[in-house]
């Protein structure tokens, strides 16, 4: 038990000196020996936890959609703008903080966070059109990146004017209905 600590604590730790080099400096410049002086922690410490710095930034990115995951799987019905505003509201608020950076270093993961929330949403509109399944796949794809680019500038957007988690849910779901029609 003591160790799971020791261990959640040193993960923490390496996590916190990733992201602050990422506030620092672009993520192909940043080294395993940046975060291990940050973190304050020998190379070996690292390497126990992590294959390298693509597999700490993986890990970190798969933690966050596995919450988003779970968040998903509770929400009934799940292709209503209440679930779409939850996800929305949950990742600003909660792990906004691991987010804002993971997108400093991997620009497609608005797209993996998108592609959890509009899938089931496309696909529950697109199954009652009349497109062959080949159009459909295309269109799903259209509408996930277009919603992942919307997600992300919204997300990384500090401006007064920014919409409300409902108001940029909302938006999202008719948007998908519109263009399932």
């Amino acid at each position: 038990m003591k160790s799971d600590i020791r261990i959640r604590h040193t993960k923490e730790n390496i996590r916190k000196s990733f992201f602050t080099l990422l506030s620092q400096k672009e993520f192909c410049q940043i080294t395993v020996t940046d975060i291990c002086n940050l973190a304050e922690i020998n190379r070996s410490t690292f390497y126990k936890h992590y294959l390298d710095i693509i597999d700490l930034l993986e890990q970190t990115e798969n933690e966050i959609l596995d919450k988003i995951r779970k968040l998903w799987k509770k929400l009934h019905p799940k292709n209503t703008i209440e679930g779409m505003e939850s996800i929305l509201s949950e990742t600003q608020s909660t792990m906004w903080d691991s987010a804002f950076y993971i997108f400093k270093a991997d620009p497609d993961f608005s797209y993996k966070i998108t592609e959890i929330i509009c899938h089931d949403s496309c696909v529950s509109f697109l199954n009652d059109s009349s497109y062959s399944v080949q159009e459909r796949n295309m269109l799903n794809r259209f509408i996930v990146y277009g919603c992942g680019s919307i997600t992300r500038n919204w997300l990384l957007s500090d401006s007064n004017e920014k919409l409300s988690p409902h108001e940029l849910a909302e938006f999202l779901y008719h948007l998908i209905e519109k263009m399932t029609e």
